[in-house]
């Protein structure tokens, strides 16, 4: 489509210039850009409605008589003064919902070179930002002239010659009376929600975000124009590099966000979602399709199915948010299907993310500051991880105990659900409101009966204490068991050979409603965001305020039965006795049985929601905490920690070898003196032994000569 702009004033002109008028009284202009939105303007210009497609073939060209109309416009409000005119100077305009010229990123070729495109993607790379030359001010060093050239190509060195005809010399740029504005570098990788073809190898673009005040991570939408820049590789020959040139980018609202107005609009669907609800045992159906490959572990895949649905949103008065995700982890041995189980969360919605420690890096996993070739700035540059892609959705961590030095790096993200990277003169916090899924085997590859599970897989304590539930999950033959999990294997493979997904991969039907995945994501989607609350469904028609929805609050008898549950479990721990739970199982249990209440679609937290959170988080006790030796819980035994029970035994041993040592003509406790003294006080052998080894560990003790001992 040819450009004349003498042809575009004529016809659009006034409509423009009507339209800028009414958006600069309403305080439009934000950091000295205007943003046309096209859309906007055409409902109230319709028949101005070409405009669009010249916009879309010529955005560079038509950037200017649309900036000399909007100067037009701000002269005649607010004067001509040398004040006016100088801020001026440093306006942009930004197109904004351009109409018909969506884009994948893999669809953005050279036929939409100088073409005004929008698309969305992820950004995977962003450098910090530093100042561009926009509006170069350009000064004949022989007669004085003075002119002014907006600058559309970054890659091309601006010249202009002297316009008087006695003159014709080349120009010189004033850099000190020129005018910049902000740029971002960044790379934006197109969502595996939006590729043909999910297992391809995701595409990429790069875009130049002129105006920025700094974006570092999230899906963004983009409206840009398609660029060229020449190849450094290929100097030689005329091949160019494809680029994007932007000064609109939004963040974009996030899939539950997108999914949730989807749902609303569709009243079928909310009368079938509500029907579902209704079931007494619903979740439990749901949670069991959640993960059709993997036979039983009901109460796994009722966590994990409760986990997606996510507790309510709460927030303190001064903004922070309380934590709504609950994190957990599966300690499993060999061919229980963690990965299965992982993998199929991860694929669940877009924003849940999976990683494997071996083969990601702790910067991998959060973020990372590296030094990166870049067209602009110093080549430092941020590179948002796993915790901070899986934002709003679920971070599937397997294999995490392949890499100590990975633990500590997601201790942060787990706890206050942020990343703050500093380095390289980037000094930024990115958010990672995510729950954590994560899965490991015991050391020794399978679980050892002779020691506690906790001390079998090596998390440090405060790691393993931000996990709300472990589930240690054994392989134990059992004929009748084994026999069905065999069937429902072999019957896995005959469907997926067959395509007749009939009985394990298929379809289910709950009272005539068909259930498949869609409806289930649906259904967690629909629980998450409290759709089901029609208060709700008006603050999903424009940008969401999360402070304003409504959630289901805790009954007074949940209150109770959460509060007493929490008392009576402290009060066991009174006196010398271990400490059973803290704080952090309470706040689990709030979290879950707010979970619960959501998931069967209740606007109230009733007693039967705190009951099933209870008996979850006792059952993770009961594996991970109970201490044999003393018949109680020992929440030190369930976060890694020495057990009350062994720590008695320890300072045992510590007196004997004091009293030993007294008495002895060298000073020194002879060991067979240890194990015989310590059998008073019913202390096995073996546990002197394993007493004498943690006491030399920790310094406490120290063996001079083989078999005798004495305190430091």
């Amino acid at each position: 489509m040819e450009f004349d702009e003498e042809v575009f004033l004529t016809l659009y002109g006034d409509n423009l210039k009507k339209y800028m008028k009414d958006q600069i009284s309403q305080t439009k202009v934000k950091d000295n850009v205007f943003e046309f939105d096209i859309t906007d303007f055409l409902k109230n210009y319709s028949e101005s409605c070409d405009i669009n497609d010249q916009i879309i073939e010529n955005p560079k060209l038509i950037e200017d008589p649309l900036l000399h109309i909007f100067k037009k416009v701000c002269m005649e409000l607010f004067g001509d003064d040398d004040h006016v005119l100088n801020e001026l100077e440093k306006i942009q305009i930004a197109f904004k919902n351009p109409l018909g010229c969506d884009k994948r990123i893999e669809e953005i070729t050279s036929s939409e070179m100088n073409r005004l495109v929008k698309f969305e993607g992820n950004i995977i790379t962003a450098a910090k930002v530093c100042a561009l030359l926009k509006k170069a001010c350009f000064v004949c060093r022989a007669c004085g002239e003075i002119s002014y050239k907006t600058i559309h190509d970054y890659f091309e060195e601006p010249k202009r010659y002297c316009k008087n005809q006695n003159c014709r010399n080349e120009m010189s740029i004033d850099y000190d009376s020129s005018s910049y504005v902000n740029i971002q570098e960044l790379e934006i990788q197109q969502p595996i929600d939006l590729m043909r073809n999910p297992d391809d190898p995701p595409r990429s673009i790069r875009v130049f975000l002129e105006n920025s005040d700094g974006i570092y991570s999230g899906r963004v939408d983009v409206v840009g124009t398609v660029m060229k820049k020449r190849s450094k590789q290929n100097q030689k020959l005329p091949i160019f590099e494809i680029y994007a040139k932007s000064n609109y980018v939004k963040l974009g609202e996030s899939f539950q966000k997108i999914e949730v107005k989807d749902i609303i609009n569709n009243y079928d669907l909310i009368n079938t979602l509500d029907e579902l609800g209704k079931k007494e045992n619903i979740i439990d159906i749901l949670s069991n399709y959640l993960i059709p490959q993997i036979k039983g572990y009901d109460l796994v895949k009722k966590s994990i199915f409760l986990q997606q649905v996510k507790a309510c949103t709460k927030f303190l008065p001064d903004g922070s948010e309380l934590r709504k995700d609950s994190h957990i982890l599966l300690i499993t041995d060999p061919g229980i299907g963690k990965s299965t189980m992982l993998r199929k969360i991860s694929r669940l919605f877009p924003q849940n993310s999976y990683a494997s420690v071996t083969t990601a890096t702790g910067g991998g996993l959060t973020a990372n500051v590296v030094r990166e070739a870049t067209e602009i700035g110093d080549g430092w540059v941020v590179k948002p991880g796993v915790f901070v892609r899986a934002n709003e959705g679920t971070a599937c961590i397997d294999e995490l105990t392949v890499d100590k030095n990975v633990m500590k790096y997601i201790l942060e993200a787990m706890e206050s659900q942020t990343i703050h990277v500093n380095k390289g003169g980037i000094n930024v916090k990115l958010p990672a409101r995510c729950a954590v899924l994560a899965a490991c085997n015991p050391k020794r590859g399978r679980f050892d009966r002779n020691m506690g599970v906790v001390e079998q897989i090596g998390i440090p304590a405060p790691l393993l204490s931000r996990f709300d539930l472990i589930f240690p999950l054994k392989d134990s033959p059992d004929r009748r068991r084994d026999a069905e999990i065999a069937e429902h294997i072999l019957d896995t493979h005959v469907e997926t050979a067959t395509k007749n997904y009939s009985k394990v991969l298929g379809s289910i039907k709950v009272d005539g409603i068909t259930v498949d995945e869609n409806l289930i994501k649906n259904y967690i989607i629909y629980a998450r965001t409290c759709a089901y609350f029609d208060e709700n469904h008006h603050l999903y028609a424009g940008e969401v305020d999360e402070r304003k929805i409504k959630s289901p609050p805790l009954s007074k008898g949940a209150k109770k039965l959460i509060r007493d549950y929490y008392v009576d479990m402290r009060k066991l721990g009174e006196g010398n006795n271990p400490v059973p739970v803290t704080a952090r199982q309470l706040e689990a249990a709030i979290r879950i049985s707010e979970m619960h209440a959501k998931a069967r679609l209740s606007r109230e937290v009733e007693e039967k929601d705190a009951k099933i959170a209870i008996d979850i988080i006792e059952e993770c006790l009961r594996q991970v905490a109970y201490d044999p030796e003393t018949g109680k819980f020992d929440i030190d035994k369930g976060m890694g920690e020495i057990p009350k029970s062994k720590v008695d035994k320890m300072d045992k041993i510590v007196d004997i070898i004091r009293e030993l040592s007294v008495l002895s003509s060298n000073g020194l406790a002879d060991e067979c003196d240890i194990v015989e003294k310590a059998s008073e006080f019913q202390i096995s052998e073996k546990d002197v032994s394993d007493m004498l080894s943690k006491l030399k560990k920790s310094a406490d003790v120290f063996s001079p000569k083989y078999g005798y001992y004495r305190l430091t």
